[in-house]
């Protein structure tokens, strides 16, 4: 549940900022006809953990202090394959302090005082195979987020914002690609390739300002963000929004014309099946509608009036006949926060 944490560690003495800054690499640009600096800044990206992960490390003036940035499944782990509960922040930060300490050779503000400056969490559905989750990823793909831009590509699909960015993909093409390598021990990679073929990942990165609001907290400390249910809620809170006007049972046709014909007049029925079909199947005519096409309260209201009749998606126009939105639940029984136990690995 909890991915990749990023804190402030506040440095109000300049002074010691600046000595604490030696322990990084300067980076800097000046304009080469007046000598002047266009910027400059200290950052490392260290190893640490029992497994050498990256830890980012780099200096601010505003606000004053350091930032640091690392993923904690890998910290733990040596993967971001298994999720990892919040109350394991509770023995990962303390770790992490005396490293950082150590580091930067010296007793740095204690880690409760830290504010969150960034917080991923994510959760994992598991599928039957790799092909059941591809058909999963492709579901998702058909739904706009409110208010997101989406990106698509083969594996994934990401809705961007300013104050916090969602996305949905396939954990073992990413695995295989971008930290099967890295694995140290190559046996438990190769066990956690098999589970990461089969899941489905869900993540939300959410920046400071909006985790503030979300929880009601300034700032956002270490202690705010290790129950379970706190992040949970966070989870489903963002799983709702993209399934807001949307059934997550999927529907024959014939169902989905009867139930707008018994909710509605046949003329609004009409008009809510064929807006249906060209909103969410044709991408062409979508982005006719989005461009002006038609005006954008129409939009909204007519799918308020699919939500309120609970349409949900085609299993003709998809060409699968499976209740698998339904999976997308949190929790859900198709999760799992410990896959293998080490010993298991051989």
């Amino acid at each position: 549940m909890i991915d990749t944490v990023k804190f402030l560690i506040p440095i109000e003495n300049t002074n010691l900022l600046l000595r604490l800054k030696g322990t990084l690499s300067r980076f800097r640009k000046e304009n080469l006809k007046t000598n002047e600096v266009n910027f400059e800044f200290y950052s490392s990206q260290v190893k640490l953990g029992s497994y050498d992960r990256n830890v980012n490390i780099m200096s601010s003036n505003t606000p004053q202090g350091f930032f640091v940035e690392f993923s904690v499944p890998k910290y733990l782990k040596d993967n971001n394959v298994e999720m990892i509960e919040p109350k394991e922040l509770t023995t990962a930060i303390p770790k992490l302090y005396k490293e950082l300490c150590d580091h930067m050779n010296y007793e740095l503000p204690h880690y409760s005082t830290w504010p969150v400056y960034k917080l991923d969490t994510c959760y994992n559905w598991i599928f039957e195979d790799q092909q059941i989750a591809t058909r999963a990823i492709d579901f998702i793909k058909l739904i706009d987020y409110p208010r997101k831009k989406k990106y698509i590509w083969d594996t994934s699909v990401m809705y961007k914002g300013s104050a916090y960015t969602v996305k949905f993909y396939l954990k073992g093409p990413e695995f295989l690609k971008n930290a099967f390598k890295k694995v140290k021990d190559q046996n438990k990679a190769h066990i956690l390739q098999q589970w990461a073929n089969k899941i489905l990942r869900f993540e939300i990165g959410i920046r400071k300002n909006h985790l503030q609001d979300f929880l009601g907290r300034r700032p956002v400390l270490l202690q705010h963000i290790t129950d379970h249910q706190t992040i949970e809620e966070i989870l489903q809170h963002y799983l709702g929004i993209l399934f807001k006007y949307l059934n997550q049972k999927t529907m024959s046709n014939e169902a989905i014309k009867e139930t707008l014909f018994a909710h509605f007049t046949n003329q609004k029925a009409t008009r809510l099946y064929d807006f249906y079909q060209n909103f969410y199947y044709n991408p062409e005519i979508k982005q006719m509608y989005l461009r002006g096409g038609l005006n954008r309260s129409t939009i909204y209201r007519y799918k308020k009036d699919l939500e309120l009749a609970g349409i949900g998606l085609s299993t003709e126009l998809i060409e699968q006949d499976t209740q698998i939105l339904e999976k997308f639940i949190i929790p859900s029984p198709d999760a799992k926060f410990d896959l293998p136990a080490p010993n298991h690995y051989s």
